[in-house]
């Protein structure tokens, strides 16, 4: 809604013209003391996509990940549940809103859903409900923490980090990290320290939104900076693109769409040049890079025309698509389960080539399709439920745009922010990646203060004067458990990478033993233990260690489904003549099959779940 300039001809400011009321309300009753809740969004939204766990751990790319992630958010939770606790709810302003209530009622449901699904792998399963129960302590946290300051103080570490990653990037694909501790190991691949190269590509949407955000709404002083946020912007996109990942530059793109139509629709007119200066940029750094890159421009090309021609089976998600599918037809109502969907792949795979017996072979993890692959892991009523949290969220934004509702800053940019990750979402997996999914928390957190439509009104604050000191109780008593479950996590992860290294006279080392006692990666050290009994059985022919290893191998695949192991346990049963096994285990296809994008030969780590990899 444009407004008449004042002031010799200059337009109000956001502030100057009220427009930030949830921003100053946020300073009166603070759940956190003003610095640390900086500190404590800093580190949890910027800082986990620069580290990787290094080659001390087993899993050497997600657990340091988690760790950034989760444990500033644990800490969060206890000083500002104990402030709670000591002064009441009233005084600390601590609330839940209606999207928080139905998150947590969804929240709920998947943790009883084992009673009546089953679980393949509780390992897997309650890896993915931690990083989900902090999700939504997240959210909770940042509708009560994330004023305008607070949200350009994340949004220029972002920004940090993006552009750093870009430098790793860099040097990476030109051989020169190998030197450098710091750098994930991985010559010739441009992937920086996120591991994937869609996920770079999201990280650097994400930062990028960011920097669109800070040349486009910045007041006053802030203009002076100017400078470093183009500079750091040029260098966030030259990165986004070169990654020549579609899901990344599209759900930038779209993502900036509703950026710039939401500020002009509530800002003015003087956000048609910010907005016009932010876009000039984005096909300035897009020309130069595909002109300086050739390569570049013909992998480019290629994707978007697959696309075109192929929209169905972009990089052969059709076999991925129709095997998820097929995983929730099989089970509609029940779900197979949180953090369950790779334990099912291949079994569902089998079920869907036998009635399309021209699909791929293909495995994955991961549905590329987070609103597919949660149907399949949550069910129909796991899937309603979702699909209400986002329905009503784009139901209220709607009807804040078609009411021409003045928006806040922030409340502009978490649209944009959502509206990049619902697009996504159809291709990748962000939210199974915990330090790009809490980017999603913040967004709905800023956003719904001013546009969420009611739900259930005032339901929510009179059972807070009942029982606000129990659920500040409760998420004190989960981040405690997190933090402990983390923990005791680090130490076996530690545990199975030493018992790998140990002397292969010990086929089950003590390190092994003791990771076999951590909850949280006991289905890693069952695999390794495995694979050591084989190997020692071979090497001093003692065929019962052997059997005993082939045994622990079985059991292992029958809860954990890999294609590592499927190729592994065929060749045994091919050794041993075992045509009933063999049957069995060639009925799920042939790991030969696989394109070579597939990405079948790599190796699954702990840290690759509801990270929500």
């Amino acid at each position: 809604m444009a407004m008449a300039p004042r002031d010799g001809g200059r337009e109000p400011s956001w502030d100057e013209r009220g427009l930030l009321p949830a921003g100053d309300a946020l300073r009166e009753n603070p759940l956190l003391p003003r610095a640390l809740a900086v500190c404590v969004s800093l580190l949890a939204l910027a800082v986990p996509n620069l580290v990787f766990s290094g080659f001390s751990f087993h899993s050497s790319l997600h657990l340091m990940k988690w760790v950034a992630a989760l444990v500033p958010l644990a800490l969060g939770a206890f000083v500002a549940m104990g402030r709670v606790l000591r002064r009441g709810t009233t005084a600390t302003g601590f609330r839940l809103d209606g999207f928080a209530v139905l998150w947590l009622i969804l929240l709920l449901y998947v943790t009883v859903q084992p009673f009546w699904s089953g679980l393949r792998s509780p390992e897997s399963f309650f890896r993915a409900w931690f990083v989900l129960a902090g999700l939504w302590w997240a959210y909770v946290l940042f509708a009560h923490v994330a004023d305008r300051p607070l949200l350009r103080a994340v949004l220029w570490g972002a920004l940090v980090s993006g552009a750093v990653n870009v430098l790793f990037a860099e040097m990476q694909v030109r051989g020169l990290s190998g030197s450098y501790s710091f750098i994930l190991p991985t010559p010739g691949h441009y992937v920086g320290n996120t591991g994937q190269q869609n996920m770079l590509a999201l990280w650097l949407a994400v930062s990028g939104l960011g920097g669109a955000f800070l040349m486009m709404c910045s007041e006053g002083s802030e203009r002076r900076l100017l400078p470093f946020v183009v500079l750091l912007q040029s260098l966030t996109l030259w990165g986004m693109i070169s990654t020549t990942s579609r899901s990344g530059i599209l759900g930038y793109v779209i993502g900036f769409s509703v950026l710039a139509a939401l500020l002009v629709r509530t800002g003015g007119r003087r956000y048609v040049k910010r907005g016009a200066a932010a876009a000039l940029l984005f096909l300035a750094v897009l020309g130069a890079n595909l002109a300086l890159n050739q390569g570049r421009l013909g992998i480019l090309t290629l994707k978007m025309g697959d696309m075109l021609t192929n929209p169905l089976s972009i990089a052969h998600r059709d076999t991925i698509w129709a095997t998820s599918w097929r995983m929730y037809a099989d089970a509609p109502l029940s779900g197979v389960g949180l953090g369950q969907y790779k334990w099912h792949y291949l079994d569902a795979q089998r079920a869907m080539r036998a009635a399309h017996p021209r699909m791929k072979w293909l495995f994955t993890h991961w549905a590329h399709n987070e609103y597919l692959q949660w149907f399949a892991e949550a069910g129909t009523p796991g899937g309603v439920l979702l699909m209400t949290l986002f329905g009503w969220w784009w139901l209220s934004l709607l009807a804040a745009f078609v009411r021409r509702i003045p928006l806040s800053p922030p409340a502009v940019w978490g649209s944009a922010l959502v509206a990049l990750f619902a697009f996504d979402a159809l291709w990748t997996r962000p939210w199974h990646r915990v330090e790009n999914a809490l980017w999603l928390a913040l967004a709905f957190a800023v956003t719904n203060r001013e546009i969420l439509l009611p739900f259930l009104p005032g339901t929510e604050e009179r059972a807070f004067r009942r029982g606000g000191k129990v659920a500040a109780a409760a998420v004190s008593l989960v981040a405690a458990a997190g933090l402990l479950y983390l923990a005791d996590g680090v130490r076996g992860d530690r545990a199975v990478l030493l018992g790998i290294v140990a002397s292969p006279d010990l086929p089950v080392s003590p390190h092994l033993e003791r990771a076999l006692r951590s909850p949280m990666v006991r289905d890693e050290a069952e695999r390794e233990a495995a694979y050591r009994l084989i190997s020692a059985g071979e090497r001093r022919r003692d065929p019962q260690m052997t059997a005993d290893g082939l045994n622990a191998l079985a059991v292992y695949f029958a809860k954990e489904p890999h294609v590592r192991e499927l190729y592994a346990l065929r060749e045994w049963s091919r050794k041993l003549d075992d045509g009933a096994w063999h049957e069995e285990l060639m009925s799920y296809g042939s790991p030969d099959e696989a394109p070579a994008s597939s990405g079948a030969s790599r190796k699954s780590t702990a840290g690759e779940n509801f990270q929500v990899q």
